[in-house]
């Protein structure tokens, strides 16, 4: 409970480094009050609904299934990191200040990564605001923020004194070691302050609509506009995509009426509303169940297509006379099946999509539901009928020479994922100057997802040295630069217009970026087995002491 207050929307970061204490007094312990683990779980599970309570905004099936499913899911986590690191202290006698480091980065990297992976609302996120503490962002990920964390965290706590059902026959720390203690987390908190302040002080900048030179000879910054509407997602109302879409287009003639020129006019996730673009296959024959052959259905499918292409040249060459970035829906008709994207497309200054990005992790209960293949009745519960099929990979959207890389929702809160989209591009020589998010928002009604999710956005433009922008449909839009700072942002369910410069740039891709999670899986395969290990021995140690009075005397 305390470390929710850590969290949006209350943002008493301090409480974030004091709430681990209660279970590191439980670490050390000799021997569990009952029913611990069950008071861990339900502290966990009430920390998780605090905090994820935005997720069930938008649709009574995420609300009665998402929500609780998945804050019940993440819960377990708080007990887990208790019991593994138990048998490290007591059977194997590493102190507290190593084992509760490694093994909290190691349960946030296996939640990064187990049944697709949920990151948002680490422990080191909530320091997302202690901008010199985040730059180590960029060699470990977010991960090394909460190691230092939770390391500063331990050593502090071998200087507070304990009862004795704490150190049961143990004896105190003197004055002098406690002073140790003391003195070795402010060492460590001052070294890492001043160390991410030279990283945020000389690390490549962003501003806001102002001119900045290229770092590339040649190359010239350029001019996008983010557009920021605000329409709550509300499933069932047949009047909301038009309505989405009459107001994006309203907001970017205000843009352009402001600017006269830009190099890109962004809009967030399917934002285009009731019009999209439908995409044949060469082997497309309709399912089974259309009761038309392909003949019939093929030139309708052809026709509203060719409609959607003139649609969009239409506003960005005679309407706007700017390139777009437009997330919206795509439909795919194959052999006997049509798949659904959620997708961005780059529309040239000449009206041609030339570039298009389908996203490639969809969300958990919001996309997809685990084991929905075998099961597909559960899909008629949730908002989004059937799924989302994922894409391929990432796409290099070229607006004048400048490289942007667009993920949608909430791929950005993936560290994995954008770290190897980017190391992908790398292998193909294809460079990259900002990141840019889609995502619509409105699923939240202004609750605290929309922080965490920018929170996520700052820790990506930190990890990979490069930009972030964030168009977001009822916030939170962001410029955020380099290091991790918000330059400029949007309000929170309200209209705005963002308007920023993008550089090319030739600064090297960052050790995260290179090197993905080397440091969370580094503490994983310290901790995790020989964790295992004790628990097994110490398993098999209370089974030889029930069973020893039953037993006849060894005859070795």
């Amino acid at each position: 409970m305390l470390l929710a207050l850590g969290f949006p929307q209350w943002n008493l970061v301090l409480l974030a480094w004091i709430a681990p204490i209660g279970w590191l007094m439980l670490v050390q312990a000799p021997s569990l009050p009952k029913y611990s683990y069950r008071i861990l779980y339900l502290s966990g599970l009430a920390f998780w609904l605090i905090v994820l309570v935005g997720i069930g905004n938008a649709h009574i099936a995420t609300r009665l299934l998402g929500w609780p499913v998945l804050s019940g899911y993440l819960a377990v986590y708080t007990p887990i990191f208790v019991l593994f690191c138990r048998p490290l202290v007591h059977r194997f006698r590493v102190p507290i200040p190593i084992v509760a480091p490694l093994v909290w980065t190691a349960l946030e990297y296996v939640r990064a990564y187990f049944a697709t992976g949920f990151s948002m609302a680490q422990l080191g996120h909530s320091q997302v605001d202690l901008v010199p503490l985040i730059q180590i962002s960029s060699v470990t990920g977010a991960y090394g923020v909460s190691f230092l964390m939770m390391l500063t965290t331990s050593l502090l706590f071998m200087a507070v004194p304990k009862p004795e059902s704490i150190v049961g026959n143990a004896p105190q720390a003197s004055g002098a070691m406690r002073g140790g203690w003391i003195a070795a987390a402010l060492v460590l908190v001052f070294a890492w302050y001043n160390i991410g302040w030279n990283w945020e002080t000389t690390g490549y900048q962003l501003t806001a609509a102002d001119d900045v030179e290229p770092v590339i000879p040649g190359g010239r910054p350029v001019l996008i506009g983010l557009v920021q509407g605000s329409i709550d997602t509300q499933f069932g109302d047949p009047t909301q995509a038009q309505r989405t879409y009459d107001q994006y287009a309203g907001l970017s003639d205000e843009l352009m009426a402001e600017w006269k020129r830009l190099d890109l006019i962004i809009w967030p996730e399917t934002t285009m509303g009731p019009y999209m673009p439908l995409e044949l296959t060469k082997d497309f024959a309709p399912p089974a169940d259309w009761n038309a052959s392909a003949d019939v259905v093929r030139p309708k499918i052809e026709l509203t297509a060719s409609k959607f292409r003139t649609f969009v040249r239409d506003l960005a060459v005679q309407r706007w006379h700017t390139p777009l970035l437009l997330g919206t829906s795509v439909v795919r008709y194959g052999n006997q099946r049509v798949d659904h994207f959620n997708a961005a497309i780059h529309v040239d200054r000449e009206g041609a999509i030339v570039e298009r990005y389908e996203k490639v992790h969809p969300v958990m209960f919001g996309e997809y539901v685990p084991f929905g293949d075998m099961m597909p009745f559960i899909y008629d519960l949730m908002p989004i009928g059937g799924g989302l099929t994922p894409g391929e990979g990432p796409v290099v959207i070229d607006v004048e020479g400048v490289h942007l890389v667009p993920c949608i929702c909430f791929e950005n809160t993936v560290p994995q994922l954008v770290a190897g989209q980017l190391r992908e591009l790398d292998a193909a020589e294809q460079r990259v100057d900002a990141l840019v998010t889609l995502t619509n928002d409105g699923w939240f009604y202004g609750s605290g997802i929309l922080d965490l999710h920018l929170m996520c956005a700052r820790f990506r433009a930190v990890e990979h040295h490069r930009p972030m922008l964030v168009a977001a449909n009822t916030g939170i839009s962001a410029v955020i630069d380099a290091q991790g700072t918000v330059v400029e942002a949007g309000p929170r369910q309200q209209t705005a217009l963002l308007v920023t410069t993008v550089s090319p740039t030739s600064r090297p891709l960052s050790v995260y970026t290179t090197y993905g999670d080397w440091f969370a899986a580094g503490c994983t395969w310290l901790s995790l087995p020989l964790a295992l290990i004790g628990l097994w021995l110490d398993r098999r140690a209370r089974r030889v002491v029930r069973s020893s009075p039953a037993e006849e005397p060894s005859s070795v």
